[in-house]
């Protein structure tokens, strides 16, 4: 059966309908950038933050807000220069212009003609824009002062990682005058559930895949607060389970997708431990084979069934609470506490995500029986 349904929503460059939880940073770009623009202000801004936190998949948003202001994104890593960048504009807008030997100001001319041609209006957005705005400062200077030195209307937002302007002397922040900016913090797990959601809505067959799968995809994005990441993880997921034959997503397929992206384990950590650790760890495996999660009494019961099959001593209930937590400390397995807060109502779950549990368990099985 498939279960993928819209491939292109589950690409990085794919712009969905709405943003959940950047929506203040898209009002503010609003305010900052389109409404002034359409009223004939331009203005520069930086928006800035981690990998995966939304930058350029709001920025692309904003572009398509309005179709009567021309819009042009860019990637400054695709140039050595500001200046093989905007001739690169001006190729997209229909101008052909010799990169060699063209000054600024010519650039900035010619760019005016062509906005004044085309309702007077323009939104430029330079992705990656630390690099250029170190390296080339008298470029930025004329793309931010585009409307004071050439009377162009024209609006930039540019992206990057770092808060660019930290690159900057004293003397080029006076010269360059003041301008906004808005730093774009990590997503929370709740944020990444919503924003996967989302796009399994878009991209994948109803009853392919289930809430504690979103779930258990965004716990493990949001270690990094990253959409990207969480994006990755549906869409790998999705092709693995389909790959297999199945008509859902399993939690199995989640963590194959997880070890696609950022294996951790290795022989060597797993040499590491002891026996003991070993035998709960594959409990702990065993339990996770068709569940996102398990606890403390079914890795009990589990581990006392191993240790018996392999002719081990029976770890006792007190060995089993101390195993998990040096196995959660040198990043084994991970757990979160859930219930109301009392003694009584609180419960201890416990799942792997860094590598398939199946495969996990075949490997400690195997390393049990070689040592016996």
């Amino acid at each position: 059966m498939l279960i993928v349904k819209n491939a292109a929503s589950l690409d990085f460059s794919f712009v969905p309908g709405n943003l959940p939880a950047r929506e203040a940073e898209l009002e503010m770009l609003n305010n900052i950038i389109m409404e002034p623009l359409k009223s004939g202000v331009s203005s520069t801004i930086i928006i800035y933050g981690p990998s995966g936190t939304g930058k350029t998949v709001t920025a692309k948003y904003l572009l398509r807000s309005d179709p009567r202001i021309i819009t042009v994104y860019e990637n400054a890593l695709s140039f050595g220069s500001l200046k093989s960048l905007l001739v690169d504009v001006l190729l997209k807008m229909g101008k052909v212009v010799q990169d060699k030997g063209v000054t600024y100001q010519q650039i900035f001319r010619i760019l005016k003609g062509q906005i004044s041609q085309k309702d007077g209006k323009m939104l430029v957005v330079i992705d990656e824009a630390s690099g250029i705005m170190k390296s080339d400062p008298e470029g930025f200077y004329n793309l931010i002062r585009a409307e004071e030195l050439y009377s162009a209307k024209l609006s930039c937002i540019l992206i990057s990682i770092d808060d660019p302007t930290t690159y900057l002397t004293g003397k080029q922040r006076r010269a360059f005058g003041v301008f906004s900016s808005i730093r774009f913090r990590p997503y929370s797990e709740t944020e990444l559930e919503m924003i996967v959601d989302d796009r399994a809505r878009t991209s994948l067959h109803s009853g392919s895949y289930t809430h504690s799968i979103i779930s258990e995809i965004a716990q493990i994005a949001s270690r990094f607060g990253s959409a990207r990441v969480a994006i990755e993880l549906l869409q790998k997921s999705a092709y693995l389970a389909q790959s297999n034959g199945t008509d859902a997503i399993t939690p199995e397929d989640v963590r194959s997708a997880k070890a696609l992206i950022n294996p951790y384990v290795t022989e060597s950590k797993l040499s590491d431990l002891n026996t003991d650790e070993l035998i709960v760890l594959m409990a702990i495996c065993r339990n996770l084979f068709d569940n996102p999660e398990t606890d403390i009494s079914s890795t009990y019961s589990t581990a006392r069934i191993i240790a018996e099959t392999h002719d081990y001593d029976v770890p006792d209930l007190q060995k089993i609470y101390r195993v998990t937590s040096k196995l959660e400390s040198v990043g084994m397995i991970d757990s979160r506490i859930s219930g109301k807060g009392d003694r009584k109502g609180v419960s201890k779950s416990i799942f792997v995500n860094d590598i398939p549990v199946k495969v996990l368990f075949e490997k400690i099985d195997d390393m049990i029986s070689k040592a016996r």
